[in-house]
């Protein structure tokens, strides 16, 4: 039987559980509600909301009659105009880490300077974050180099640390007249990102669980897999390979920061006893 290790902390992060709490609160209290997006990367979670008679739309014109849910990521300010414009209820769901972020980039465009966002350019959360730069964000690549004097750099909540530093590093080459740098990265995304990295050092195999489009479900993939583990992005438990799961000695789990507990606690009971129900790979 393999020796298996979960990783701490597991289950909702702060903001998901705040955004899955406050769309349900809305949809009783409003009948018809919807979410601006999905309002987190998991597919357990959509199903369950979908039972629960919300569901996501693309255009917040789409949420007439009833209230629009601005799912942990955020969104740019020019879609909360809208709703407003067009009389739409708004549950504001965005994560409070995440509101920090946008606060600090509305800020530093206010005092003229362009801001630099560190993370991945198609992330909802960094199109909300350029959102409130008016015009005068960049998302950060190995050779940006922006024309202008003063420049304030912050991180998407979900990187890690140290690309947040490397980035920083590498912008300070080009020795702007001012640069200030926000470490925005969320502490609870970076507890998860440090237990990955620990668990891969010990384990032979690491099983990571979350949605496949998750970001930051997938950044504890990545860290495994740096550490020169073998890794199984799963979803459910019922996607695990038994009979590879038999053959390991010790095997991790760790879990995105939009995976529910019970959903952890049945990928491990299955890791640890991957014998009950064997399932070829």
């Amino acid at each position: 039987m393999p020796r298996v290790t979960v990783a701490r902390p597991t289950g909702f992060c702060f903001g998901v559980e705040r955004a899955i709490r406050m769309a349900k609160e809305g949809k009783r209290q409003f009948g018809a509600v919807h979410t601006y997006g999905e309002l987190v990367h998991n597919p357990l979670v959509l199903e369950e909301l979908e039972a629960a008679g919300i569901s996501a739309v693309r255009h917040p014109g789409a949420a007439r009659g009833g209230a629009l849910v601005i799912r942990a990521h955020g969104c740019p300010p020019d879609v909360l105009a809208r709703c407003r414009k067009s009389d739409i209820r708004i549950i504001d769901a965005t994560c409070p880490y995440v509101r920090k972020v946008q606060n600090v980039a509305r800020r530093l465009r206010e005092q003229g300077f362009v801001v630099v966002v560190v993370g991945e350019r198609d992330h909802p959360e960094v199109q909300g974050i350029l959102g409130h730069c008016a015009g005068a964000g960049r998302v950060f690549t190995p050779g940006l180099r922006v024309r202008a004097d003063r420049i304030g750099v912050v991180a998407q909540t979900t990187i890690s640390p140290t690309h947040f530093r490397e980035a920083v590093a590498k912008l300070s080459l080009f020795r702007y007249t001012e640069l200030r740098a926000f470490d925005t990265t969320c502490q609870e995304v970076t507890a998860r990102q440090e237990a990955a990295a620990r668990i891969a050092r010990k384990a032979e195999l690491v099983i990571v669980v979350g949605g496949r489009n998750s970001a930051n479900t997938s950044r504890l993939a990545e860290i495994a897999r740096n550490a020169g583990k073998d890794i199984l992005h799963v979803e459910r438990a019922s996607e695990l390979p038994r009979r590879r799961l038999a053959r390991a000695g010790s095997i991790g789990v760790v879990a995105g920061s939009s995976t529910p507990a019970w959903v952890v606690r049945e990928v491990a009971t299955a890791a640890r006893n991957p014998c009950k129900e064997e399932r070829l790979q």
